[in-house]
């Protein structure tokens, strides 16, 4: 087997290992906080993203909360406030890593992760879509979705602590 045709199962090995992990993460840990109680403006950039966007399912915002050393899930649709991140989210954020993949447990499920950026372009944190999908659509056309709507919130963001400012 050619070293490159290897690589590539090893790779899609190991992303289907994590997509499991994650996936067995899904019930609720009472560790984790509720987005409802969430009141920062990454959270209320969600709900308002969420809000205006019909084919999104699932938006994930992770970083570094001021004077800590773990990567959280700060912000987010779902009741997982404070989940611990994954492999692919760390590696987002450390390498500058975007995935894009069909859900491997619900084929109408494509989700999308990538770095989420400043208004300078420094990486300040991991942002991950999961968008409705049906088999056949332009995954790119979802690509694309997700750069503009980091994009834009990123551009508001002048340094990584603005994520975590009080909201009403």
């Amino acid at each position: 087997m050619k070293a490159s045709c290897l690589r590539f199962l090893l790779s899609t090995a190991a992303f289907g290992i994590a997509a499991l992990a994650h996936a067995s993460d899904a019930p609720a840990n009472p560790a984790w906080g509720k987005a409802a109680d969430n009141k920062i403006l990454a959270q209320a950039w969600v709900n308002q993203t969420m809000a205006a966007n019909s084919d999104l399912l699932v938006i994930g915002v992770h970083a570094f909360r001021p004077g800590t050393q773990d990567e959280r899930m700060i912000a987010s649709n779902l009741d997982r406030i404070n989940k611990e991140d994954d492999d692919d989210d760390k590696g987002a954020v450390a390498e500058g890593k975007t995935v894009l993949a069909p859900n491997m447990k619900d084929p109408n499920k494509f989700e999308v992760l990538m770095p989420l950026t400043d208004s300078k372009g420094a990486i300040v944190g991991a942002i991950g879509f999961v968008f409705r999908y049906q088999k056949g659509e332009s995954q790119i056309k979802m690509l694309k979705k997700a750069t503009a709507l980091r994009d834009a919130f990123g551009a508001t963001l002048s340094v990584a602590s603005d994520l975590f400012k009080p909201v009403k």
